[in-house]
């Protein structure tokens, strides 16, 4: 067994308001994306489809998530160990579920999916990986039940992994591959200590060969940032990416890279400070349920095509290949040190068309088109 803290990747603390300063989900996201006009080109929207969230749990009496809640399960003993209480004390689940679903004052990623929040992190931010793993199982056995289709994990250990050949033995890593097995795609954070290490590698379960592992880049010329672990952003720009990212190159190793990199500083999303409410939070805690969300998107489009959902190397080979080439250090402002690789952040409309040319050519064989 692995003996590590586990806890929420992210550099600075969310900044919490009582009513919306915006009315939509982050724009900027969104542009970046292409989320929208990929919504609207393939007609998706996540919709019959349900994330579970591993995280701090739920504002579920938020506007964003009215009607949507499948099902909840709380594995700590916050809310007097209520099992079924999964009362968000945080505010980091609330951010990341919104980014995913929201639909109400918030627009997310995947306006039409449903959401199951699981509570395996404390409202102060540390868990176990005893939590993640009851949580994993509770997916296995439920998902049938709620139709649970993607798995979403803004968390991990404070470690910097560039294998996992030593880990291949963990209940974490068995139940994540029983998901991927079943086609249910594991979105893990990449870490937010790239500053600490100042070398290539990710944190765990990030690391894990099956999951899908996420970087960060800002969205936008949003100023400079400077993170309480001494990262500093002299400047930003959209593609960037921010200086707290762990992230590791298929040179390294292939199958254990970092999958993708997207928006993830800094989000606006739904807030506990009321069923209005709204935070702004920045991480790559925050770029894993953009990705969540653009997976529900192919999800569905394959389902309305072939009746199943995709393979975990499907989604990937989608996402990968609609991505958009960053190289690391080329426009990078920061004190942290540049690999000079390249990477690839996530567009959802070349993602979805990549899908789309993947699934002519199989149809074309049986004789049927695309809907």
């Amino acid at each position: 067994m692995i003996n590590r803290e586990l806890s929420i990747p992210q550099p600075i603390p969310p900044r919490q308001f009582s009513q919306p300063q915006i009315s939509l989900f982050d724009a900027q996201v969104d542009t970046m994306v292409r989320v929208r006009r990929a919504r609207n080109s393939f007609q998706v929207s996540g919709a019959g489809l349900t994330v579970a969230v591993l995280d701090t749990g739920l504002r579920t009496t938020h506007v964003d998530f009215q009607g949507k809640v499948r099902a909840q399960k709380n594995f700590t003993s916050d809310n007097n160990g209520n099992s079924d209480d999964v009362t968000d004390g945080n505010g980091h689940g609330t951010n990341v579920g919104g980014i995913i679903v929201a639909k109400g004052i918030h627009n997310g990623i995947a306006p039409g999916a449903n959401i199951a929040p699981l509570k395996v992190l404390a409202n102060e931010g540390g868990g176990s990986f005893a939590m993640i793993d009851a949580a994993l199982q509770w997916v296995l056995d439920n998902h049938h039940t709620h139709n649970i289709s993607v798995v979403s994990m803004s968390l991990g250990s404070s470690s910097n992994d560039i294998s996992d050949d030593d880990l291949r033995n963990e209940d974490t890593c068995k139940l994540i591959q029983k998901l991927s097995g079943l086609h249910i795609p594991v979105v893990v954070a990449a870490g937010n200590d790239y500053f600490e290490f100042k070398a290539q590698g990710m944190s765990y379960p990030a690391i894990l060969r099956e999951t899908i592992s996420v970087g960060a880049v800002y969205d936008a010329n949003e100023g400079p940032f400077e993170y309480n672990d001494g990262a500093i952003a002299f400047s930003s720009r959209a593609d960037q990416i921010t200086p707290f990212s762990q992230r590791l190159h298929q040179d390294v190793d292939a199958t254990r890279r970092t999958d993708i990199f997207a928006p993830g500083a800094p989000v606006t999303s739904s807030g506990i400070a009321s069923d209005r409410g709204e935070s702004v939070q920045q991480g790559t805690s925050q770029a894993t349920p953009v990705v969540s969300g653009v997976i529900l998107l192919l999800q569905e489009f394959f389902l309305r095509n072939t009746g199943r959902l995709p393979s975990v190397p499907d989604i990937i080979d989608c996402l990968r290949n609609g991505g958009k080439i960053l190289v690391d250090g080329d426009d990078e402002n920061d004190n942290v040190p540049h690999t000079g690789k390249k990477f690839l952040r996530l567009d959802a409309l070349s993602s979805l068309e990549i899908a789309r040319r993947k699934l002519q050519r199989s149809l074309l064989h049986q004789g049927s088109a695309l809907r």
